[in-house]
């Protein structure tokens, strides 16, 4: 009997092909006989991405390549576009292959195929020679340290147009070069930070060391005055047109208006398999981690129905961020028993070097930018600011900087909301 994949309840977060259901199985062969139609739940696409980072690691790294590229073009999920973007980039940084690494820069012909690190982005374009173009400045704003979006989300064409004057006028061209603010004194400066390269937990902590270019202060200050500029360029030109009549449509408005009309049904056989799946990971730290977050971005995405499913998300994301620590003894106890099981293969001096390369798990927690978003549109301002500080608390111990820096960003413009409503 053909079933419609629809129907079929999705896979779990970080699926695996042996807790596949036989129906679950079914519509994950099907999507091997069409991988690039685009009309699967991602959680097939990360089943079959799984086995393509093994390639990169160890196998047909060059084909593998060019599968993730096609994927990553008919899939927007801004998940796999960052693991697989971070995943490609390194692969070409490691194995020194300069072609690959063009060809990842010129598949990006696509919004949401920018959805991943600002910084692995920057290391691309300079690793090529690219300039930074006027899109890249407004997309990476918040890297520049310009914190102030308003136009940009509200008149984008406008301020694209004003920001490319300001570039013309400063720079002499449209496009702003790395290479001047990041000379080879500046590069030799930068710290490093040990990024994972694969979202495949079964492959064990592989992760490369690479320069943050975001924290080039000569590059981010040139950044950040063009952006100043044409954002003072921007509300003078607002002003003019509010006068004659002439603005254009406020682009987060209409967005806005168009999130309120797709107010989706709520589904109570996926909140009932949901449900169940969460009670029966309830003696593996890491299965429960993963349908906790299913759990959450369930709820959440019933939020406008009522304020009970708004709760409920609050109340998996607090249950996620009070295992935080069995997660990560759980994730030590699993990287063990990997290397011991490798005492058949390795030397003991081999087998001490995998143990020295445990650390811990450093996957981002989306609870904690779920609650901050949550409690932020409430107005909480004094639990959005507690949870921040939890977030960069937590991101500093196990070594995610980047993750905690854009904490403190988000504490600091929380803050200033916070001052400004009192």
């Amino acid at each position: 009997m053909d079933v419609n994949p629809k129907e079929i309840v999705r896979p779990p977060y970080f699926p695996s092909y042996a807790d596949l259901s036989p129906e679950q199985r079914g519509v994950y062969w099907k999507f091997l006989a069409d991988p690039y139609s685009g009309s699967f739940d991602i959680g097939y696409v990360f089943l079959f991405y799984y086995g393509l980072e093994r390639h990169l690691l160890e196998g047909d790294y060059k084909r593998a390549f060019d599968v993730i590229l096609k994927l990553r073009d008919v899939y927007s999920n801004n998940s796999f576009q960052n693991y697989s973007a971070c995943a490609s980039i390194l692969t070409c940084l490691t194995r020194q292959e300069p072609d690959l690494a063009l060809r990842f820069y010129q598949s990006l012909d696509k919004t949401y195929e920018v959805n991943f690190s600002d910084n692995l982005y920057l290391l691309c374009k300079y690793g090529l020679s690219q300039p930074l173009t006027a899109q890249d400045l407004m997309r990476m704003c918040k890297t520049f340290e310009f914190s102030n979006q308003n136009y940009i989300k509200r008149y984008p064409d406008l301020f694209l147009e004003k920001l490319t004057v300001v570039m013309k006028k400063r720079l002499g061209q449209d496009t702003l070069p790395i290479d001047k603010y990041v000379t080879h004194t500046e590069w030799k400066k930068l710290r490093r930070q040990s990024i994972p390269v694969f979202a495949n937990i079964s492959i064990g902590q592989q992760s490369v060391d690479v320069p943050l270019l975001t924290e080039c202060f000569k590059l981010k200050k040139a950044g950040y005055d063009i952006l100043e500029e044409a954002h003072s360029e921007v509300k003078n030109a607002v002003a003019d047109m509010r006068k004659t009549g002439t603005l254009p449509p406020d682009q987060k408005l209409q967005q806005q208006s168009k999130k309120s009309i797709n107010v989706p049904c709520f589904d109570e056989a996926a909140e009932k398999e949901l449900l169940k799946t969460y009670r029966a990971s309830s003696k593996n730290a890491l299965d429960r981690h993963f349908a906790l977050i299913q759990l959450q971005n369930f709820y959440y995405r019933f939020r406008a129905l009522d304020d009970k499913y708004v709760e409920q998300c609050i109340f998996y994301c607090k249950e996620d961020l009070n295992s935080l620590s069995s997660l990560q003894e759980a994730h030590i106890r699993d990287e063990q028993k990997r290397v011991e099981a490798l005492k058949g293969v390795y030397s003991k001096a081999e087998l001490a070097e995998q143990y020295s390369k445990i650390g811990p798990f450093n996957g981002i927690i989306p609870a904690f930018k779920r609650l901050q978003i949550i409690y932020e549109k409430q107005k909480d301002y004094a639990a959005a600011i507690d949870i921040c500080n939890q977030a960069i608390d937590y991101y500093q111990k196990v070594g995610m900087y980047d993750s905690a820096k854009d904490f403190e960003i988000r504490l600091h413009k929380i803050e200033a909301k916070r001052n400004k409503s009192t």
